[in-house]
């Protein structure tokens, strides 16, 4: 089986895209993971597979590990521009688990609404009810931190704001984060330094793929629990490991801004 795809990444969260044969790649984890392979397939944070109906484009979104994702905000902006782009669709709609997106280019880089927030801990899901913009995680050391918060925008996010953000062993202790029993559903891992109120410094370590260069639904999260917390203003910048980002906190809604690349076009056997 031939498939095409496209190679896209934003931020340096890369993505691999397909809109053909999705029904048979959905159905096989295993050629989910191959293609997400960095050895032996096409290599990729995230898998993203398109779907068009008359009226909008379904996505799906799944991790290198081969388990489903539910939102991604780089990934968002990549498949909005790949519709817009290469497949020239005028009026471009995207449908996630839980949102319909709404994207738009903004000089060379691209914005869309990647969706609502909640800190009801029921809907993160946490294990427990507790004070999610309050979390005590106990036997976990932290160097440096202030305090941890949770949200969901789609996916399950838990924010670590910390003084220093050079001083945390990411491989160390994003893991332990990753699966706590606080998280039934597992989180993605946002440690983030407060630089000033209109800026961050960011760094990730996602559910099903570990440590990635940018993570768009974590620094959406991020951004509107340390506005929520008084930390920062509604519209920020943010610095991830190799690039910059912008959000914008509307109501609940958080539109994510940055740059969407795609990086070539090809066709792999499987």
């Amino acid at each position: 089986m031939k498939i095409p795809f496209i190679k896209a990444h934003g931020a340096g969260n890369d993505f691999i895209i397909i809109d053909k044969n999705i029904d048979i790649i959905k159905k096989s984890k295993k050629i989910i993971k191959k293609l997400c392979d960095r050895r032996f397939g096409i290599g990729c944070d995230q898998l993203i597979l398109l779907k068009k109906t008359p009226n909008y484009h379904q996505v799906s979104f799944y991790n290198s590990d081969g388990t489903l994702g539910k939102n991604c905000g780089n990934g968002l902006r990549c498949a909005y521009k790949y519709l817009t782009e290469i497949k020239r669709y005028k009026k471009t709609v995207i449908k996630s688990q839980n949102f319909k997106h709404f994207g738009k280019r903004i000089g060379n880089n691209y914005e869309i609404n990647v969706g609502e927030v909640s800190l009801d801990w029921k809907s993160i899901p946490l294990s427990k009810k507790m004070d999610t913009q309050n979390i005590s995680l106990k036997n976990i050391l932290i160097p440096g931190v202030i305090k941890i918060m949770s949200a969901n925008i789609g996916n399950p996010h838990c924010i670590v704001l910390v003084k220093n953000i050079n001083s945390i062993n990411l491989v160390e202790i994003g893991p332990k984060l990753v699966k706590h029993s606080y998280f039934p559903e597992h989180a993605n891992i946002t440690f983030v330094e407060k630089l000033n109120s209109k800026s961050i410094k960011v760094l990730f370590w996602e559910r099903g793929g570990g440590h990635t260069l940018a993570c768009g639904s974590g620094t959406c999260a991020t951004a509107f629990v340390l506005h929520h917390n008084n930390y920062t203003k509604s519209k920020i910048k943010i610095k991830t490991e190799q690039s910059y980002l912008e959000t914008e906190i509307k109501d609940k809604m958080v539109y994510l801004k940055g740059p969407a690349e795609i990086v070539y076009q090809s066709v792999i056997s499987l």
